[in-house]
């Protein structure tokens, strides 16, 4: 991007050092003064640096500690071009100077015996499926590994002892990614003397150049914090830094005047200031800037997301940070996601609901005349045995904890007589939805123009790589819009998945028509966040942006009504002050909700009256599952965001006692990584108390502040900016926090008193945290000597469970899913919901709709006897595992996807045994017979195959065509007879042409 020697040391800004460093020819080490410094030099360089480059900043656990300690040893060891990026507490930390090594290559042999011995002498722990560092997977062929030393895990393939094949994997979908031909890894956890950092690079630092210390007075105040911390180890922290000050060459970095820079938020300062010297800018926003200054010979514009701007020689360069004033996000790029327990997925002891004899309890799998069978208990002794290409009849029935369903006997009507009357309930709830979607096709509304230029230019100034279901929900939404039907949309995702951004691509469309946007939160404090992250977005469009809430005076309120009514204002947020009566608008296009079940009766009655030819979208992280889409296309159309965003990871769950001395260990573990804590204190009256009951735990530079609902709306606002901008390190607060906070420092939250807490309003606190790239945790505070009750005690077990992302969607209670039902369906489908349990109850909703629309086209059984032995055997997948494969198989009806889950059984369990290969072959010719009209497939002992057909989906003709060219002959009334291998029957029958027909 720049000349080669255009940074000196002497002359350098923050914003430049990523690229003086880069112009290095060999080895860099840089101590810098603070890990959010590394972070955007790291990230930075990873877009313009050819060489390795390693960044030792804070350590998050003994993996990690290994992990950043084996990429240094290895990159000063065996690279030449590097750049090592360290932090003080980098700098004095203890290192291994060795580990155990072990090599892969394709072609050679190894004993995995002995491979097997060293992983577990190692501390490798053996699971099933490999989900984390420092564990590894045996499975018949396939060794799966994952070392402390790599990114992604890998995936070794033995054809006896020989490597056959080597690739990396994904986590979450553990499917192999890259092909490798060669591979080595460290894989133990030396536990032999520890050496200093300096004795690091005097044993391996032969390629390095040059070593420099970022500001170095900065340095000597976080040395003096560290000795705080560890009084015992004041003498060495003082020699290793007196080493340093002796040997690095010292880099003091400048940043551009904060107070000058604000200038730069008006263009026409640039333009002005352009006469005079060359200025480039670096931005996202290429299109829309190119606009802004065309005709400005001085100005370039590059297509560049840079953290902050400075002086290249003569240059002024200049990034959104100058001229918006907002902090530049970028994206960090982590493959594979975040692998968590599905829901749904059925274990030994589990309670499953069949559609037709209703709840029971599986207990596992049986073998019965070569294929597999899911056995069921019900009431008494009675078992039911399905074979498992039924599956699609059974769901994991799931409810209350500790709620125990009824039992029915089989043979007997219980079930049924409830499933009828619930039906007929059922059919008359299909019926008003029905009707309901005949109102709303005929509601017109105003059909918005396709998206324009600035549409494309706006959006390309999101700062992320948007989600595939992201996206599904954008166009959708946009479709809605441009149709003359009045939208009326959910999109539904988990906390930070991304709804923001679809709300503010409907509202720029809506504005580009010339018509206003009402968007509007249940609190003050997400109606503040939303204000401000619009007014980022939307700075360079000329947009006119007011927010309304209690923090605006009564002048200020009047002010903006006033403005509103008369069309000067485009977009106005803010919370329930938007309904009231003396509220008016010029040209209402489009209304944003957000956290709907938040809102009271009173507000969503005038919300109904206000839409009736408004587009109304809605944003809400209460889980609605996809499976309503199905049922429900004519009440309300739901977007369901399901996807983590690609830099996410998993929030940890951890459960602590209430004691000083632990909550003090937990606060100062964030701060050492330079984070900020959330603490959930859910009393007005206490909290001052729980303030100074931390100040006497905590070292005196750590600043607290708290927020409470009670307090004047500017105070919380200002407090909460004070917390975003760093100036307060433990923020304090009751659930005011619960909606809308986006801090990306802040990875740690502690939440006390649990038990006065619901299941939802813990799961979206958690959800302050983990918004950036850094791992998170949450701290549930308990008293150990304290007896809770029994819902209690399932709530804790419950957010014990809940790891991962997308875990909204995936908590062990069903009680979320059937409020989110709730939301949509009204109260009158409570009982149905229950008794049928979520996924059931869609599917037979979805029927009823269809028969009272005369769509109802009910599946054709097919009954097919191959006669071949065709399972899954338990020696090659496990029981758990095997489930899923059974239930994701039955459900596939196209061959591609049948094929494509054969290959990816083969990649993750190794070549397929012939009861596997049979298996497959059986579902093969299952989906081409459902597709071709094919009713019953019987093998004979003369290897030669008995068909019937489908008569509604068969084509008679081709049939008589084939019996005249002699490909199969009749036999019985209503059937023929093939003699050759089945699948070569539905070849010919695609291809065989009818004169006239085809």
């Amino acid at each position: 991007m720049f000349k080669q020697n255009t940074f000196s040391s002497e002359n350098l800004y923050r914003g430049s050092l990523p690229f003086f460093l880069s112009d290095e020819k060999k080895g860099v080490i840089l101590l810098s003064s603070s890990n959010k410094n590394i972070e955007d030099y790291y990230y930075t360089l990873k877009d313009f640096y050819d060489g390795e480059i390693i960044k030792i900043d804070d350590f998050e656990d003994e993996n990690d500690e290994y992990k950043k300690n084996y990429a240094l040893i290895d990159c000063l060891k065996n690279k030449k071009k590097f750049i090592i990026l360290i932090s003080l507490q980098g700098v004095i930390k203890k290192y291994v100077k060795e580990g155990e090594k072990l090599s892969f290559e394709k072609g050679k042999d190894i004993s995995r015996k002995e491979l097997e011995e060293k992983l577990v002498e190692s501390g490798y722990r053996k699971n099933y499926l490999v989900e984390d560092r420092m564990e590894y997977s045996l499975r018949g062929d396939i060794l799966d590994i994952f070392p402390l030393s790599s990114e992604l895990p890998y995936r070794i393939e033995f054809f006896d002892t020989e490597i056959e094949r080597i690739t990396e994997f994904d986590l979450y979908t553990q499917k192999s990614i890259e092909e490798k031909n060669s591979i080595y890894m460290y894989i133990d956890k030396n536990k032999n003397e520890r050496v200093s950092f300096i004795e690091i690079l005097k044993e391996f630092g032969k390629s390095i150049n040059k070593c420099y210390i970022e500001n170095t007075e900065i340095l000597k105040y976080k040395l003096e914090e560290q000795i705080l911390k560890n009084r015992e180890e004041e003498d060495e922290y003082r020699e290793i830094f007196l080493e340093i000050l002796s040997s690095f060459e010292p880099l003091e970095t400048k940043r551009l005047d904060f107070d000058k820079i604000k200038k730069y938020e008006d263009l026409e300062v640039i333009k002005k200031e352009s006469k005079n010297k060359k200025i480039l800018i670096l931005s996202e926003e290429k299109k829309r800037y190119d606009e802004i200054f065309q005709g400005c010979k001085n100005i370039e514009i590059k297509k560049y997301p840079h953290y902050e701007g400075f002086y290249a020689g003569e240059t002024l360069v200049l990034t959104d940070r100058e001229i918006k004033g907002i902090r530049v996000k970028k994206e960090v790029r982590i493959r594979g996601g975040v692998r968590y327990e599905n829901v749904s997925q059925i274990r030994e002891g589990d309670f499953i609901i069949h559609e037709n004899f209703g709840v029971g309890r599986y207990l596992g799998i049986e073998i019965i005349d070569g294929s597999d069978y899911l056995k069921i208990q019900y009431a008494g002794e009675d078992k039911l045995y399905v074979p498992t290409e039924n599956l699609n009849r059974i769901e994991k029935y799931i409810c209350d904890p500790g709620n125990v369903p009824e039992l029915y006997n089989l043979g007997r009507r219980g079930f049924k007589k409830k499933r009828e009357k619930l039906e007929s309930e059922m059919r008359e709830f299909a019926k008003e939805l029905i009707s309901i979607q005949a109102r709303r096709k005929s509601a017109l509304g105003f059909s918005f123009s396709k998206d324009t230029v600035w549409q494309e230019e706006f959006e390309e100034g999101f700062p992320y790589t948007e989600t595939k279901d992201q996206l599904e929900a954008i166009r959708m939404v946009k479709k809605d819009m441009e149709s003359d039907r009045v939208m009326d949309r959910i999109v539904c995702g988990d906390v930070g998945f991304g709804k923001t951004e679809v709300a503010m691509r409907a509202t720029f469309k809506a504005v580009m028509d010339g018509k206003q946007v009402l968007i509007i939160t249940p609190t003050t404090v997400l109606a503040d966040q939303h204000y401000e992250r619009f007014e980022e977005r939307f700075k360079n469009y000329g947009i006119n942006i007011a927010l309304l809430s209690r923090m605006n005076t009564g002048k200020e309120q009047d002010e903006i009504i006033k403005r509103l009514s008369g069309g000067g204002v485009d977009i106005v947020i803010g919370t329930h002050r938007l309904l009231s009566n003396d509220i008016s608008f010029l040209n209402l296009g489009l209304i944003i909700v957000d956290e709907e079940q938040k809102f009271g009766v009173k507000a969503k009655e005038k919300l109904k009256s206000m839409k009736e030819n408004v587009d109304l979208l809605t944003l809400t992280a209460t889980p609605i599952p996809r499976t309503l889409n199905l049922a429900l296309l004519g009440i309300r159309d739901i977007s369901v965001i399901k996807t983590a965003p690609p830099n996410r990871l998993p929030i940890e769950n951890i459960l602590i006692d209430n004691n000083k001395d632990t909550i003090r260990d937990v606060i100062m573990k964030e701060i050492g990584r330079e984070g900020q804590v959330f603490y959930i204190y859910n009393s007005v009256y206490g909290m001052e108390y729980k303030v100074k009951e931390l100040s006497k735990i905590l070292p005196p530079y750590i600043k607290i502040g708290y927020a409470h609902g009670r307090m004047p709306a500017k105070q919380i606002k200002e407090v909460l900016h004070q917390f975003e901008n760093g100036d307060i390190d433990v923020l304090v607060t009751t659930t005011i926090v619960e909606n809308g906070i986006d801090i990306e420092n802040a990875n740690t939250i502690i939440i006390e008193g649990i038990e006065k807490l619901g299941l939802s309003q813990i799961y979206q606190l958690r959800g302050r945290v983990g918004r950036g790239k850094k791992k998170a945790y949450c701290y549930l505070v308990t008293d150990s000597d304290r007896k809770y009750n029994k819902k209690t005690t399932l709530r804790k077990e419950s957010i014990e469970k809940l790891e991962g992302l997308g875990g909204g969607f995936n908590l062990s209670l069903e009680d979320m899913n059937i409020r989110g039902a709730g939301e949509i369906l009204g109260e009158k489908q409570h009982g149905a919901l229950e008794t049928f349990g979520y996924n059931l109850y869609m599917k037979l909703l979805q029927e009823e709709v269809e028969r009272i629309k005369g769509e109802y086209k009910p599946k054709h059984d097919v009954n097919i006897d191959l006669g071949e032995v065709a399972y899954i055997p338990k020696e090659y997948i496990e029981e758990f595992e095997k489930i899923t494969i059974y239930k994701r198989a039955v459900e596939m009806i196209e061959l591609e996807d049948i094929k494509n889950l054969f290959i990816e059984i083969e990649d993750r369990f190794g070549k397929a045994p012939q009861e596997v290969i049979n298996l497959f072959r059986f579902l093969e010719v299952k989906a081409l017979s459902y597709k071709y009209g094919v009713s019953e497939i019987k093998k004979d002992e003369k290897n030669h195959y008995f068909m019937k057909f489908d008569k509604e989906k068969i084509i008679p003709e081709k049939i008589i065509s084939m019996i005249t060219k002699g490909k199969c002959r009749l036999k019985g009334k209503d059937g023929i007879e093939y003699s050759k291998d089945i699948m070569e029957f539905f070849e010919e029958y695609k291809e065989e042409e009818i004169e006239g027909i085809l």
